[in-house]
């Protein structure tokens, strides 16, 4: 049983995480549950609701929680995007540096 209040939002969130990801309704509703408490401390529960949930859930626990996905091309389709996106900023910075 998860210590956050399940809200309309947790729900939504939760339902992202179970298509994202091969897990149990109940632990997506754990994880979900927490990644929007903190959302809602770092911001607001209006500016929670206003997330990229979908970008969120596959960063935190796609790349950090290490969950399986459902879709391998999904997985590699993001896992290049954030490469991508790593090397743009690299390349960003070494140019301020210069």
């Amino acid at each position: 049983m998860s210590p956050f209040p399940i809200t309309p939002l947790v729900r939504d969130v939760q339902r992202l995480i179970v298509q994202t990801f091969v897990v149990s309704d109940e632990l997506a509703l754990d994880y979900a549950a927490e990644l929007v408490a903190l959302a809602e401390d770092w911001g607001s529960p209006e500016a929670a609701r206003q997330h990229d949930w979908p970008y969120r859930i596959k960063k935190d626990l796609g790349e950090t929680k290490k969950l399986p996905w459902r879709s391998e091309a999904q997985r590699l389709k993001f896992e290049s995007e954030q490469k991508d996106k790593y090397a743009a900023w690299d390349a960003f910075i070494k140019a301020k540096r210069s």
